[in-house]
């Protein structure tokens, strides 16, 4: 069963390992496996090769973000995907290959042509330890939903990233070691505003390289604990706009996964960063570092999920090295029948920028179901409401905006 469409904050680096227990019988409602709906791939030698895309209708009252006399659009998606998995009694090979292709109906210039295609294998040594290497490539896009978005843009901001990673684990008894090299190269392109004036988003290009270590240690099948230090260097190719951003981040955080009731599974990460930049006269960011997430199994069909996170983000708004990103969210999924799943969500991010007299604030509450008609055909309907408030001299865009929409999903 696939994920749901939630509207989340994405970093730009990711910022550790996923961190998770084992699953049990008591599993969350997207967790839980059915067999009789999931695809089950073509098959291609040693391989299974999954094949899929997604049609989508939209429409947005608030096409460019504007505080006063929004436009309304409506726009199309696109999204062809690829997913190939090896089926080898050892080690495993992964691929995929995507497209997003969004085109609007009557402004032409917030069209965008997403793409995503990455290898990762893995190498299986002794027991559960293993080494996996990893790259990949891709484009996103920096919308007006964003808290980094440049203020009077019209289209959205192209951003070009690839990606090299390697990892290795060594597991002993309940111990488990990992460390991980991550080499990230980040090409912003230029956006537009609606009058067709350039906006310059070159100087933040950037190299980012990060290195982590991180023991786990398995208490029980419902406790693990874990204690995780990295460190970023972040190169930014241009410093003749603006001024340097270049610098590095240090993060150590701490915290376990445990079942607090027999119904409320936990994740808890809790820790200290620190953003320092070369530039002389630049304030370091500095505070605590929380990565929470607690779901509450109300019953087999119902699951709350309550999250909250604190960290450091680069700001791509002129004046500020990054601001301080706290995120709270929780989403509610009910199965309302064995191919039914309903789905209610919310979330509210304060952004506090640093070396400008600027704070933002992004709402947004959604609601959309998963309708799987059989194992080749899923719908989607969703409904999204967001609001973006900016405080300061030097405030960004203020705006809010719906967006509703129906997507089909083709998949074997």
């Amino acid at each position: 069963m696939p994920a749901a469409h939630a509207q989340t904050a994405r970093s730009l680096l990711d910022t550790g390992f996923a961190f998770d227990l084992p699953l049990t019988d008591r599993v969350t409602v997207m967790q839980r496996p059915h067999p009789e709906l999931a695809v089950a791939g073509v098959r291609a030698g040693a391989f299974l090769v999954f094949p899929q895309v997604d049609l989508a209708a939209n429409a947005t009252s608030n096409v460019f973000g504007a505080t006063d006399a929004a436009l309304s659009d409506g726009y199309k998606t696109v999204a062809p995907r690829l997913d190939l998995r090896s089926d080898w009694s050892r080690h495993q090979l992964l691929g995929h290959l995507r497209g997003t292709f969004r085109r609007y109906l009557d402004y032409s210039i917030k069209n965008e042509n997403g793409y995503d295609i990455g290898v990762e294998s893995r190498i299986d040594i002794i027991g559960t330890s293993t080494l996996r290497a990893a790259v990949n490539a891709d484009r996103i896009y920096i919308t007006q939903l964003s808290g980094d978005f440049p203020r009077f843009a019209a289209a959205s901001v192209p951003l070009d990233r690839q990606v090299a990673s390697l990892r290795g684990s060594y597991a002993v008894n309940r111990l488990q070691l990992t460390g991980d090299v991550n080499v990230t190269r980040l090409n912003y392109g230029d956006t537009r505003a609606r009058d067709g004036t350039r906006i310059d988003q070159d100087y933040l290009d950037r190299t980012s390289t990060r290195l982590t270590a991180r023991a786990d240690d398995r208490v029980s099948p419902v406790t693990a604990l874990f204690v995780q230090g990295s460190y970023s260097r972040h190169d930014y190719r241009l410093a003749r706009v603006d001024f340097d951003r270049s610098g590095g981040e240090l993060r150590v955080i701490g915290g376990a996964a445990f079942d607090l009731t027999p119904l409320i599974r936990t994740r808890l990460g809790l820790g200290w960063l620190t953003r320092h930049y070369r530039t002389i006269g630049v304030t370091n960011l500095t505070g605590l570092a929380i990565d929470a997430q607690a779901d509450y199994l109300v019953t087999a069909l119902t699951t709350i999920s309550l999250s909250l996170r604190r960290d450091v983000r680069d700001a791509i708004v002129a004046g500020s090295p990054g601001y301080v990103a706290l995120r709270w969210a929780a989403e509610v999924d009910h199965e309302l029948l064995r191919n039914l799943i309903l789905i209610a969500r919310a979330d509210v991010e304060n952004d506090d920028f640093a070396r400008i007299d600027r704070g933002d604030t992004l709402r947004h509450a959604g609601a959309s179901a998963l309708y799987t008609l059989n194992r080749s055909v899923m719908l989607t309907p969703s409904i999204d409401i967001s609001a973006r408030a900016s405080r300061g001299a030097q405030s960004g865009q203020r705006f809010s905006e719906v967006r509703a929409g129906l997507s089909v999903t083709l998949r074997r």
